[in-house]
Formats: structure tokens, C-alpha cells, sequence
């Protein structure tokens, strides 16, 4: 499923599916899919070589931390990605960052961790939040020539940043 020959299309259909039936289940599949997504903009979109991003952001995993810690999805995108493009800040690009952070990511965590369950319409509304930023992430992608399910290109040395 999450693989890049499945597509995002079949992965959302698949997730949306699941959420009928077992929210908990599709929640978690969501915040994967959105994390996946993530990543792989930064992959297709960054600047730095890909073999050099990819290990960075095998340790990455929460969607930005106060003081700016540079180990964090938000920081690295505004390293490799924000340089490249206008208007292309994260938050920006997904619209619901503040919502993502504060509230779906809190319950994508208290799931995925084991600290309780929680109620069909709360795992719907966090999968919405998911399926919106994954959706605005593969836009903003093809919107500057990249297609996120397509096979990266590897990229051997950074890219020319042009301010």
C-alpha cells in the first residue's frame, strides 16, 4: 500500500474504505499516507542529494517543534524546499499546519502510541485533516513539475538555489 507503484489515488481510496469500518485503523493509515507524502515532497522537491535527505529524514518525525530545532519535517522543508519556490513556507502549502500540529497529529499520537482510543468522529475529522494535507502536498508538487508517484531521480550533488 504504501508503495509508489499503488498511487496516492488507490492509497486514499483504500483509507477512506477502511474508515466505514474500523476508524482507529484508517487513522493510523492516514497519518502514515500523510508522513509518506511529506517525505517524499521533500524528496522530489528539496534541494540537498537524495541518498543525504532520505537518511536525515529516516529520524524525522514530528511535524515541527517550537524553537525552530531543525528536527522536524517544518524545518527541513523550509531548508530544502521554501528556498526553491514563493509562497512555498509549509504552512502555506498545506493550509491546516496549525491544525495538523495542535490537534490531528495529538490524535495520531495518542493512538499510534497506545495512550487510549478514540470516538469514529474523531478519527474521521484527523483523516480528513490528512487526506486535505496530502492532497495540497501532491498539488504543490505538480504544480512545480513533480509527480509524487513517480520513482525519484537521484540526485547526486545539492541543487542551485536561486534567491
Amino acid at each position: 500500500m504504501f508503495s509508489v507503484g499503488y498511487g496516492i489515488a488507490n492509497r486514499e481510496k483504500r483509507i477512506n474504505k477502511i474508515a466505514l469500518t474500523d476508524g482507529t485503523t484508517a487513522l493510523i493509515l492516514a497519518a502514515v499516507h500523510f508522513e509518506w507524502m511529506i517525505k517524499r515532497s521533500i524528496l522530489k522537491l528539496g534541494c540537498s542529494p537524495t541518498s543525504a535527505l532520505r537518511n536525515e529524514l529516516e529520524e524525522i518525525y514530528k511535524l515541527a517543534i517550537p524553537g525552530n530545532n531543525k528536527k522536524d519535517y517544518r524545518s527541513i522543508w523550509k531548508r530544502e524546499v521554501s528556498c526553491r519556490f514563493k509562497n512555498a513556507q509549509l504552512g502555506k502549502v498545506l493550509g491546516n499546519l496549525h491544525t495538523l500540529q495542535n490537534s490531528t497529529m495529538k490524535v495520531r499520537g495518542r493512538v499510534i502510541h497506545g495512550n487510549g482510543t478514540v470516538s469514529q468522529d474523531v478519527a474521521n475529522d484527523a483523516i480528513n485533516e490528512f487526506m486535505l494535507a496530502t492532497g495540497k502536498l501532491a498539488s504543490f508538487a505538480v504544480k512545480h513539475g513533480e509527480n509524487l508517484d513517480e520513482k525519484l531521480k537521484t540526485r547526486i550533488k545539492a541543487r542551485e538555489v536561486s534567491v
